[in-house]
């Protein structure tokens, strides 16, 4: 039996959840457009939905052609936002820890999506997902049950794609995933079980409320600027690090003649120079570590513990990048970084100072430099 105003209740409040996420500019993150569109998608297929499984549920079983119409098309469309809803969760967990897809895995969700949507466009003259009695009733048919299980699999490989990536020794604390997770089980399997109540969209739309709370708390761990993580996260790394007594490879970079760029051409050329050398950084480094500002043009890098190559060889790596940026690059200055690091372990002593070590290494090689260059740059 059909509990029409429950089924109203539920989805304003899923509808009313998603306007203030949208209209507060909660989507938004930080120096991550990529999320943000993942998470704008989420929530106007969030909304869509909130506002047509009502519609579909008031004209269930009500006489007439135009009722069945609005009951098969907005149906359709509920369906429709499924397809829309998983991929843009594993954009997302892709898109924040900074994994990349092969192309295999890309051809196999875009083939995903097709076929749900094109099983869709069947359904629109035989019945095979869902089918409209002669009562206007909507009932479901067994390709009901590949669309749940579908959406199943898209939740689970983001799953997946994450915890695989922490396996491989990742720093990804502050970003669980398994929130998302659990309030659109319980929605898809009491909707599921017990036809008449609608739960699963006004569940997605708190799981994607709990998202973008997770992200803007995450902010307090980003450089406004340059979108790099910043040292409350450095200090969140080190702490888990001696805490588990494990060893951590950290390299410190800082910007030769950064003084000069910010006096002869400006503090805003400056800003820029800035977020250049964050660019290359984060393009060398890309998913074994994470690059963190620690202060003005002084960079730290933390490598994954699984991380494919040397200290040394990152550092030789991130040189050659900047020489790559500077001969294609039209700006009246060249960039330019002193570097040092090692693999330090931090289970001995719980007194090592990992950032003072680091920088010792670091300004051995800015002595260097300046035996060639001017020291007031």
């Amino acid at each position: 039996m059909i509990n029409l105003p429950a089924i109203y209740a539920s989805n304003v409040i899923g509808f009313l959840i998603m306007i203030v996420l949208l209209l507060s500019r909660g989507w938004r993150i930080q120096t991550k457009n990529s999320e943000s569109q993942s998470l704008l998608m989420m929530i106007t297929a969030v909304i869509a939905a909130c506002i047509t499984d009502p519609i579909v549920f008031y004209f269930d079983g009500r006489p007439g052609v135009l009722p069945r119409y609005i009951i098969l098309l907005g149906n359709t469309v509920l369906f429709s936002m499924n397809a829309i809803l998983g991929p843009s969760y594993i954009t997302l967990i892709v898109n924040h820890i900074n994994e990349h897809q092969s192309k295999k895995q890309k051809y196999f969700l875009s083939a995903l999506i097709f076929f749900q949507l094109f099983i869709l466009f069947i359904n629109l003259f035989t019945p095979i997902v869902f089918g409209i009695d002669e009562s206007n009733r909507y009932y479901r048919l067994p390709l009901y049950w590949m669309y749940i299980i579908a959406e199943g699999m898209f939740l689970l490989y983001g799953q997946y794609v994450y915890y695989a990536a922490k396996a491989r020794g990742r720093f990804l604390s502050f970003f669980p995933t398994w929130q998302f997770l659990i309030p659109i089980i319980v929605g898809m399997l009491g909707q599921s079980f017990f036809y008449g109540i609608s739960l699963i969209w006004p569940c997605v739309g708190v799981s994607v409320c709990c998202i973008a709370l997770s992200l803007q708390n995450e902010n307090i761990y980003l450089d406004k600027l340059t979108g790099a993580f910043n040292r409350f996260y450095l200090n969140e790394i080190m702490e888990s690090a001696k805490k588990h007594g494990e060893q951590l490879s950290a390299i410190m970079l800082d910007m030769n003649g950064f003084k000069a760029i910010n006096d002869t051409y400006s503090h805003t050329e400056g800003d820029n120079a800035l977020i250049a050398m964050t660019d290359i950084l984060n393009q060398v480094v890309a998913t074994n570590g994470v690059v963190i500002r620690f202060a003005g043009d002084e960079f730290i890098i933390i490598l994954d513990k699984t991380a494919h190559h040397s200290v040394q060889d990152y550092i030789s790596y991130i040189h050659e990048a900047i020489d790559k940026y500077n001969d294609s690059s039209d700006k009246p200055y060249k960039l330019s970084a002193s570097m040092g690091g090692n693999t330090f372990s931090l289970s001995n002593n719980l007194d090592f100072d990992l950032v003072n070590e680091i920088d010792k290494l670091m300004y051995a090689d800015k002595a260097l430099y300046y035996q060639n260059n001017n020291r007031r740059k």
